[in-house]
């Protein structure tokens, strides 16, 4: 811009010499030519000046950016046209047809897989007030009681009962496993040992070979329906009462007064079928864990508990008192 001032003005200076050495025709010209030139020199003087400002505010004051360099993000291309090209039209390219069309035959293949229902990321809170789904496994301990012919036990009166089975009790355990079903039924599977026994409760003067007392070793494997409360789903408490079916092994023995093994005569099933019922409730832990409580009936269909049979009519049964304990998974 300095160079082109510069040559102009030479170009003037030279060309106004040489119109003064010149002929008084062409004053009137020169004298035109003079003043068009002169105007030029104040245009370009002045947005020179314009220019030279501009840059020593943008020294001094910082950038005084233009309207296409506050839009664009760098300099570089502050000056260069901002353009939008719009993306190729789906409906234009032959293709998108085919696919298209394959596409509403697979959506019509696929629309039964669509509408089913997916699996939710977390357990609801209705889910986690029941615990629907859930599986546990737990330990259970407590005693166990029998109700036989040698302990003489049958058809006692509530008071005299539970003094009886307060003073004379065995141990048990036993394993389970339990599946939440809905909020009121559950499924339970699971095995208890327990060592059974009883004996005659006045029998000094008993003769000899006459049955004293017995032991039996019982293993029983059962399937338990639970039947729960759901007032109290809401609650950790839980309340139930359950039925089911099983079968226990027994394996009686005999002594008498001197405690000598009585060898008994009769021929009977080892195996034999049971019917668990009782109830039980349960408080659930925090971190997973479930305390609880159930007493369970069993009816059995066999006399030969303590291994003799003295009466006709009533079978031997047992029961069970458990504590038990399970985890959540």
């Amino acid at each position: 811009m300095y160079l082109k001032f510069v040559l102009l003005f030479t170009l003037i200076f030279f060309t106004t010499e040489n119109n003064f050495a010149a002929s008084s025709e062409n004053n009137d010209f020169n004298d035109e030519l003079s003043i068009e030139a002169f105007h030029l020199i104040e245009q370009m003087s002045e947005s020179t000046q314009l220019q030279l400002q501009d840059n020593i505010f943008r020294r001094i004051f910082g950038s005084r950016r233009t309207k296409a360099e506050r839009v664009s993000r760098s300099q570089r291309h502050s000056n260069r046209p901002q353009r939008y090209t719009p993306p190729p039209s789906q409906s234009q390219d032959p293709q998108s047809h085919s696919q298209r069309s394959s596409g509403a035959s697979a959506s019509s293949s696929n629309q039964a897989i669509r509408n089913e229902p997916k699996p939710p990321l977390h357990t609801s809170l209705r889910d986690q007030y029941y615990a629907i789904g859930v599986w546990e496994i737990g330990l259970s301990v407590g005693t166990a009681h029998t109700i036989t012919d040698i302990a003489e036990n049958k058809g006692l009166g509530f008071s005299d009962f539970t003094d009886y089975h307060t003073n004379n009790y065995n141990f048990k355990f036993g394993f389970f496993t339990r599946y939440i079903m809905n909020e009121w039924f559950a499924l339970s599977l699971g095995m208890d040992y327990a060592n059974l026994s009883g004996q005659v409760p006045f029998g000094e003067n008993l003769p000899e070979n006459v049955p004293f007392r017995f032991t039996n070793d019982i293993f029983e494997f059962y399937a338990k329906t639970e039947l729960m409360l759901p007032v109290l789903s809401r609650s950790p408490f839980d309340l139930y009462g359950f039925v089911g079916i099983g079968l226990f092994f027994s394996d009686a023995r005999i002594f008498d007064i001197r405690d000598r093994i009585v060898e008994s005569n009769v021929d009977y099933s080892q195996v034999q079928p049971v019917i668990p019922v009782g109830l039980g409730f349960s408080y659930k832990l925090p971190n997973g864990l479930r305390l609880g409580y159930e007493f369970g009936w069993r009816n059995t269909i066999f006399h030969y508990l303590d291994g003799v049979r003295m009466t006709r009519d009533n079978y031997d049964n047992y029961f069970f008192n458990s504590l038990k304990i399970s985890y959540s998974f």
